[in-house]
């Protein structure tokens, strides 16, 4: 009678204790591999894993040194004209965006005014903050235009 006490007090013991180590585990899983993987990114880290991409794709089609300079060559004029392309939108792109700020503004009471100017400054400042890591100029999407 003693031992099966004794051996369920042992069960009991090794099951919370299995149970916390899981917990631990799957907190730094979560912490190291999801959640700081997008605070830990830097700029350089992304460029290098772009750039080692970049040649497994070379690798892939089996390019020889001339093939890769000339895609190269190719991707940076592309990356030149899309560059251009947005200077050229963008303020037709925020103009609209604007306007449909204004309309939006229009149709609250004050109280409500001031909390949609104050969600558009916060969701601006993460916005600029976001294009400003990740250095690619890009205009926001029209999915977060209000």
């Amino acid at each position: 009678m003693i031992v099966r006490y004794f051996k369920a007090k042992i069960l009991v013991f090794a099951l919370f204790f299995i149970g916390i180590a899981t917990g631990i585990l799957i907190a730094n899983f979560y912490t190291t591999h999801v959640a700081g993987a997008r605070d830990t990114t830097n700029s350089q880290d992304r460029a290098q894993r772009a750039q080692r991409d970049i040649n497994k794709f070379y690798d892939y089609l089996g390019l020889d040194p001339t093939q890769r300079e000339e895609v190269h060559k190719i991707g940076e004029e592309t990356r030149r004209e899309f560059r251009e392309l947005r200077k050229e939108t963008r303020p037709r792109f925020q103009a609209i965006q604007e306007k449909s700020r204004e309309k939006i503004r229009a149709l609250l009471n004050d109280e409500q005014r001031k909390k949609y100017d104050e969600f558009r400054r916060k969701m601006d400042e993460r916005r600029q903050n976001h294009d400003r890591d990740s250095k690619n100029g890009g205009a926001p999407g029209p999915d977060h235009s209000w």
